[in-house]
């Protein structure tokens, strides 16, 4: 930032010091009679009143734009110290300027009227340097204001992010050591493979919980060891068919999408062997479907919405763009928005 002050700082000290001495240097340079020099207006002259006036605007824009804000007091004693600091520096102008210029236009008309001509010449580009000061530090300030209320939006929406991510570990460990405590009972095979993949699952979870975005493949390995779990509970009542190109394999997903919508459909519907559950997920234009056929749980109560909430949250965070929900008689369907363009289709 202090760069990009200094940077105005010099721009602006310029063109002050150009627009004050344009007449000037049109004047030297368009005089062919010498008429000019009669009154000590030479291209020397000009030149070091226009190094004297840079210097002098470059101090009036450093002191308001840079140093005054560096000074820490109540805004009575600022204020003061800002008038005493700016006179301070007209003065010291008006002096060194017309001392130079004494000196140097010896014998012409305007060494004469020098220090009237300089005081005047000053009082007119001291306003006009403070009001670029004031309109530099007002851009700063709402630049300043814009960061940091990107910086708080932000901050807001990350432990927003944590927040949803705390909800969206896996709700379906309380029956999963339920189904294992069935299988340790009737000393089943299956209990060392379920202990397996149930450790492997919870340790995933915690490693993708920090990760906001996983490639689809990944996320196809958690669902298939979540639906691994299940299984244990509802058999082949319960499946799943994904149909996924490799293509569409490496494009990234918010973490622990699918297992919730996996979830979301167990909850909501009758899982039974005359009403088996199928669940599919595949890929149509930019989206990603994820669908399950309906066969809605009698002694289902209406749920919180918070999973489908959470997910839509999620994508608006992370991809910048919402799920879409449709629901007919037979399916519910969600479309997530993978891809960014129609480079892919199924």
């Amino acid at each position: 930032m202090i760069k990009n002050k200094t940077k105005i700082i010099i721009l602006g000290a310029l063109a002050i010091t150009i627009l004050m001495h344009f007449q000037r240097v049109i004047l030297v340079l368009a005089d062919r009679e010498g008429l000019a020099a009669d009154f000590g207006v030479t291209i020397e002259a000009v030149l070091l009143r226009m190094l004297l006036f840079f210097v002098f605007a470059c101090l009036v824009l450093s002191f308001n734009i840079i140093w005054k804000n560096k000074w820490n007091a109540t805004f009575k004693r600022r204020k003061v110290f800002n008038i005493s600091i700016n006179f301070g520096i007209f003065i010291l102008g008006v002096i060194t300027t017309t001392l130079v210029m004494v000196n140097f236009l010896s014998g012409s008309f305007e060494n004469r009227h020098v220090l009237a001509i300089i005081t005047t010449d000053f009082l007119v580009v001291h306003p006009i340097l403070l009001l670029l000061a004031r309109f530099v530090n007002l851009s700063f300030q709402q630049q300043q204001t814009i960061r940091e209320k990107e910086q708080a939006k932000q901050s807001a929406l990350q432990h927003q992010l944590e927040a949803l991510r705390s909800q969206i570990n896996p709700h379906f460990l309380f029956n999963a050591l339920n189904s294992l405590t069935v299988l340790i009972r009737t000393k089943s095979d299956r209990a060392l493979p379920f202990v397996d993949q149930l450790s492997w699952l919870l340790r995933a979870t915690l490693l993708r919980s920090e990760n906001d975005f996983i490639p689809i493949q990944n996320e196809l390995e958690y669902l298939e060891s979540y639906i691994f779990l299940q299984k244990e509970r509802f058999g082949e009542k319960f499946k799943v068919d994904v149909q996924i190109p490799e293509s569409w394999k490496k494009e990234s997903i918010p973490s622990f999408s699918l297992q919730l919508l996996a979830e979301n459909a167990i909850k909501h519907n009758i899982v039974s062997t005359h009403q088996p559950l199928l669940l599919e997920i595949y890929p149509n234009g930019t989206d990603l479907i994820i669908r399950n056929q309906i066969h809605k749980r009698r002694d289902a109560t209406e749920g919180t919405g918070l999973g489908l909430l959470n997910l839509s949250v999620r994508f608006k965070l992370l991809k910048k763009r919402d799920i879409r929900i449709y629901q007919d008689e037979n399916y519910f369907t969600v479309k997530l928005p993978i891809l960014k363009n129609e480079g892919h289709n199924h």
